[in-house]
């Protein structure tokens, strides 16, 4: 099997493994699979900004041990041979619409588009039109879209933005986290890739912090501003108004729709 086909191969035993009589073998099993998934997910995700040459083998060998545990060694020993093979016969970029060239384009989106909404925000914010464009998750799904676009342009390309190894780097505690988050921001797809993530999470917090202003009559205009020059602070900004306005902080929404299910 290729690498292609081992995900739903791992997913197939979760299905007979739901079959078993054996309860604790039943959890065991599906546990080891599903962790399995997970750290098949990652390395797939990060390494969608690794040179080429990287991506090869480092994503088969979770699933691989994963298949060595369940007894199926032919299977996995498949899948380290074929991986580098599959993972060079794939070349998006050859569509002409996954392109470095695009992801500069979509750079530029993700940085200005978000730009006239956070201006609704913040000079209209119980405005009717305002309401209308900022209450529903349109916006936050295209900026979303444009990232996601970025991810998947950056996967095609044939010399990616950051190694696995130096991604490592960044959650070693042993090490240099700092530094070697500065050496991947030499990897210019991946600054596109953290720049239209960063702001597409701020202006999702700055609408939580309008919608809360809306819901508790609370002036959001300030604290919306500042989420939108320098993120967290500006969360803060808002925590620290509504104290001072007798407002208090939000409760625990959770317990809220605990009571509206009872």
């Amino acid at each position: 099997r290729g690498q292609s086909s081992a995900l739903p191969y791992l997913l197939d035993h979760v299905l007979i493994a739901c079959n078993e009589t054996n309860t604790f073998n039943t959890a065991m099993k599906i546990s080891t699979l599903l962790i399995s998934v997970c750290v098949w997910a990652l390395p797939h995700a990060t390494l969608a900004f690794a040179p080429t040459s990287r991506r090869n083998t480092h994503t088969s060998q979770p699933l691989a041990l994963s298949l060595c545990a369940l007894g199926d060694f032919d299977t996995a020993n498949n899948l380290i041979t074929n991986s580098a093979a599959l993972s060079s016969s794939i070349d998006l970029s050859s569509a002409g619409i996954l392109t470095t060239e695009n992801i500069k384009q979509a750079f530029s989106v993700a940085t200005f588009f978000p730009q006239i909404w956070w201006l609704f925000l913040i000079v209209l914010p119980k405005s009717g039109i305002t309401k209308k464009l900022m209450g529903g998750y349109e916006i936050l799904t295209i900026t979303s879209l444009v990232h996601f676009f970025i991810v998947a342009a950056s996967i095609a390309q044939p010399d990616g933005t950051a190694p696995m190894a130096e991604f490592a780097d960044v959650f070693d505690p042993a090490g240099d986290p700092q530094k070697a988050m500065v050496g991947m921001m030499q990897y210019p797809n991946f600054v596109s890739e953290e720049w239209s993530h960063v702001l597409t999470w701020d202006l999702f917090v700055g609408r939580w912090i309008w919608l809360d202003g809306l819901k508790r009559g609370i002036f959001t205009s300030h604290s919306v501003l500042l989420c939108n020059l320098i993120g967290p602070p500006g969360l803060l900004l808002h925590w620290a108004t509504c104290l001072v306005t007798g407002k208090g902080l939000p409760g625990n929404e959770a317990e809220a729709i605990d009571e509206l299910d009872e």
